[in-house]
């Protein structure tokens, strides 16, 4: 008997809304968590859209299993994940992203210099990666690389990615353990940062990539949509 295929997926109505959805009367603030580095961005998702989104990819997408393989040239890495291309729903994540990284007139001086970094952005890898870490599941310290890809909507021109993009679908008391943990290379103490709910983090990496790693999860499920941001090449 041939296996059900499945029907090509498409986001809920609430993610395709995203860009309108933001007024003047609250934007969610980005936060610098080391200067040039790392910025983390709360209620960047609501809670409502979450849980539409953890619905859709346990329905409608196939998730698959990495192999847990350790060598000493690949990160052990073991949890759940599925791959999207999808140029269009890319272009929306960024429309919203880029008025709350790239437009607002923050009055911080750390803010100021998001807004410089981000402004000259282009848009999100196309690629759009859906991670489910399961009790026992991790992914040990590693590097992000910069990709070429090409930049949505039309995917005609091609920028290089300067950044990674994560968005926890699930955070704060829903699983424990699972925190992203970065070391930087100046000999500072290991920053351990366990999301809240919707939390997108941002963190430099190709050549300026911090190592990294995604703490065993000890106990309920982490959901991540991971993304990257592209910069004219």
């Amino acid at each position: 008997m041939s296996k059900k295929k499945l029907d090509p997926f498409e986001f809920p109505k609430k993610f395709k809304d995203l860009p309108n959805t933001l007024s003047s009367f609250y934007i969610p603030e980005p936060e610098v968590i080391l200067q040039d580095q790392i910025i983390t961005i709360n209620n960047f998702f609501k809670p409502e859209l979450c849980q539409d989104l953890i619905k859709s990819f346990e329905t409608k997408l196939k998730l698959e299993t990495t192999p847990l393989i350790k060598s000493k040239d690949y990160a052990a890495r073991y949890n759940d994940r599925a791959l999207v291309n999808d140029l269009k729903s890319a272009d929306t994540l960024w429309q919203y992203m880029k008025q709350i990284l790239a437009s607002n007139p923050y009055d911080d001086p750390q803010l100021k210099q998001v807004v410089k970094i981000f402004s000259t952005a282009i848009g999100l890898n196309p690629q759009l990666r859906i991670y489910r870490y399961t009790q026992g599941h991790h992914f040990g310290a590693h590097y992000d690389d910069s990709v070429v890809c090409t930049v949505p909507p039309e995917g005609k021109i091609k920028g290089k990615t300067d950044w990674t993009l994560l968005i926890y679908l699930t955070g704060d008391d829903e699983f424990k353990g699972g925190g992203t943990i970065f070391y930087p290379d100046y000999g500072s103490e290991a920053l351990n940062i366990h999301p809240s709910k919707g939390m997108a983090l941002l963190h430099k990496h190709g050549d300026a990539c911090l190592r990294h790693e995604a703490e065993l999860v000890k106990k309920g499920v982490k959901w991540v949509l991971r993304s990257d941001v592209i910069f004219p090449k």
